[in-house]
């Protein structure tokens, strides 16, 4: 089986207020937004988040977004009043923080300090 595009769909209150956020702070681009569904693609990947109404507060999904510099990218969000988490170092090589969208998700940055895992 070949994959051509990895689409994650979470269940939101506020689907417009979720694609703005993506828009605005993670260069996500919309390809389509109503009140009943969003789709949104990240440039030259083969990524696609839909948001989708239903839940009152999203949970339990860490949409995870590979950078190059996570403390930068931490301190952009900051400076444009993003609550984020503390830039952390893992054990296995692995730079992180994490802030969550206006539906409760969260949103994990990630910078690979040495070689990445295949």
């Amino acid at each position: 089986m070949r994959v051509q595009r990895v689409s994650l769909a979470a269940q939101v209150a506020d689907v417009r207020g979720g694609a703005a956020f993506y828009t605005e702070h993670f260069a996500f681009r919309p390809t389509m937004v109503w009140d009943h569904v969003a789709k949104l693609v990240q440039p030259d990947t083969d990524f696609e988040l839909v948001l989708l109404p239903g839940a009152a507060r999203a949970g339990g999904v860490i949409i995870a977004l590979e950078v190059a510099d996570v403390r930068a990218e931490a301190e952009r969000l900051a400076a444009a009043g993003i609550a984020t988490g503390p830039v952390q170092d893992e054990e296995w090589g692995e730079r992180l923080c994490q802030v969550r969208d206006p539906n409760g998700l969260t949103v994990q940055l990630v910078q690979w300090l040495g070689e990445r895992p295949a």
